[in-house]
């Protein structure tokens, strides 16, 4: 057993992490559940989550335990993701205790906004620094279409009761074939928040809904706002936005235009067509405590080891370090939705097993993944 003073030195000596590719790791998303009130086709296209009963979630001390073991290795930035993180039980004092924690620069969440206005005063009191709202559309029947519930009344309520406590509100649009990007613009444009249109990764429905999304947004908003700036994020970390004037960092892999006759931030988020991969700064863990240093591979890896038994929470944070550290190494240069095999990494306290499932094809691999169990 190692002494507490061992571990003391090692577990003080925080320092910025980075991968194999000299990336900095800053930036953890966090899956805190992987149940959602919502059902919609791109995450579950077999309608398999019909009923929306969690099968993981992690508790607030897991998650305090994780955070505090990440941000001795520079780890700063935090998302609390689902499945819909609101439908946890503990989501405010989650919040609350993990912006306790010295080294911890934000924490964010992405939320369908569903039962948003019922939290978002005590997110606010709680600290939360900004919250993403995934919304597909504003006209109801696509919204009960895509998502299997007639709720869009409900995430506009949320929407506005965030911003009228005075979050920090963007919003996250699923880009398809159907997508109105002009109504979704404008909508957005009156709140004075950001808009992102994500490209759908090859999972699932991914393979065949995908739109090329430089083309179906800039292109159509260049019509109607003329032709736009892109922002360049590498040099201006702090962006100011619509009716937010405070300054506020940016972590994420969109890239931003600004229109002459729009006073919003456009961005968009390309996987396919416009890899981020060389600037990825972050590192996943799922609901049911696994790590995945990357979103576009299909290896994961354990947190802690199943027959880890610890005296302290000093020896707990040392062996979540080691298995950061092995994550964030094990991180790949680029995602690839091709991988031919599922890789899952089993942990003991003795030694590390990669353990391969029958080889696939790619198309098949990918989709049967289903995003609401993978925290995206």
């Amino acid at each position: 057993m190692m002494s507490a003073r061992f571990l003391t030195v090692v577990l003080e000596r925080a320092f910025n992490m980075r991968d194999g590719f000299g990336r900095e790791i800053d930036y953890m998303r966090i899956s805190v559940i992987d149940s959602c009130n919502l059902n919609c086709y791109y995450c579950n296209p077999c309608d398999n989550n019909e009923h929306c009963h969690a099968l993981n979630i992690l508790s607030v001390k897991e998650v305090l335990c994780i955070v505090r073991a990440a941000t001795r290795l520079g780890i700063k930035h935090f998302r609390l993701t689902g499945g819909e993180p609101l439908l946890h039980p503990q989501l405010d004092e989650m919040v609350l205790q993990i912006k306790k924690i010295s080294g911890v620069s934000s924490v964010s969440l992405t939320t369908n906004a569903v039962l948003l206005a019922q939290h978002a005063k005590w997110l606010k009191e709680a600290g939360i620094d900004s919250i993403n709202v995934s919304l597909d559309t504003i006209d109801a029947s696509e919204y009960e279409r895509i998502t299997k519930k007639p709720l869009l009344e409900e995430v506009k309520h949320g929407i506005n009761a965030a911003i009228e406590c005075g979050i920090r509100v963007k919003i996250n649009v699923v880009l398809t074939p159907q997508t109105d990007v002009v109504a979704l613009t404008r909508y957005v444009a009156k709140k004075g928040t950001d808009i992102r249109f994500i490209e759908m990764m090859p999972v699932g429905e991914g393979h065949t809904n995908g739109v090329e999304p430089y083309k179906k947004v800039i292109g159509t908003l260049s019509k109607l706002y003329g032709e736009p700036c892109r922002i360049n994020t590498e040099k201006t970390k702090e962006i100011n936005s619509g009716n937010d004037k405070r300054k506020i960092p940016d972590n994420g892999p969109a890239e931003y235009y600004i229109f002459p006759e729009l006073g919003i931030r456009v961005g968009l988020i390309q996987a396919i067509h416009g890899k981020f991969c060389d600037t990825c700064n972050r590192i996943r863990v799922t609901a049911d405590g696994r790590l995945m240093p990357c979103l576009g591979s299909s290896v994961t890896m354990d947190l802690v080891p199943d027959s880890c038994e610890f005296t302290d929470d000093l020896e707990k944070d040392f062996v979540i370090v080691q298995a950061l550290k092995a994550a964030i190494k094990a991180k790949p240069g680029c995602h690839n939705f091709n991988d031919n095999a599922v890789t899952y990494t089993k942990t003991t306290e003795t030694k590390t097993t990669e353990i391969k499932t029958t080889e696939l094809k790619a198309a098949e691999v990918n989709a049967a993944r289903n995003m609401s169990r993978i925290g995206g």
